[in-house]
């Protein structure tokens, strides 16, 4: 028996189920819940494929999903992400010679950005039934946070960080 189930098959099997209930509910003019159902069974599904070790942690060095692992700075890369699990960014050792931008996304689970002292920088982000936490210790729950360094100017080198946390915690910090 095959334990790994692939995307397409998870999708398929939804879109032939909530055929078969709409066609259910036509013909017999049974009052069903459809998408209510649907979302039920497929948030069963997920959770047996959790237990069951079948959704792997999956991590390219800028992104983690169900697992936990360092994020790598790659200079180009923008986009920083971490989906149910937990991830380190260190830019500790990070001293940009342009303003670079970066986008961190924490969606229920949580990251960790580490931050060198001798750099400026500005953090803009959002948290929606998460934590935002900044290098000030201020933290926002439900709301924007707006962070930036006695220092800080928009076009001189230094860092922007713009984050969004959902269900999730974000900490940014120096060390």
């Amino acid at each position: 028996m095959n334990n790994k189930y692939s995307t397409t098959t998870i999708l398929g099997g939804g879109i032939v189920l909530f055929g078969i209930l709409l066609l259910v509910r036509n013909i017999f003019d049974l009052n069903i819940p459809i998408f209510t159902l649907v979302l039920s069974l497929g948030l069963i599904w997920v959770g047996i494929l959790l237990i069951k070790g079948s959704l792997k942690p999956r991590t390219d060095g800028s992104q983690t999903m169900f697992g936990e692992s360092n994020l790598n700075f790659t200079p180009g890369q923008q986009n920083y992400s971490v989906v149910f699990g937990s991830g380190t960014i260190n830019l500790q050792d990070l001293k940009p010679d342009q303003p670079l931008h970066l986008n961190m996304e924490c969606t229920f689970g949580e990251l960790k950005v580490v931050l060198n002292r001798d750099v400026e920088i500005q953090v803009n982000g959002s948290a929606t039934f998460g934590s935002l936490v900044g290098p000030d210790l201020k933290n926002a729950s439900f709301g924007n946070l707006f962070y930036q360094s006695p220092g800080f100017n928009p076009s001189l080198p230094g860092i922007t960080i713009h984050g969004r946390v959902t269900f999730g915690e974000m900490r940014i910090f120096y060390l």
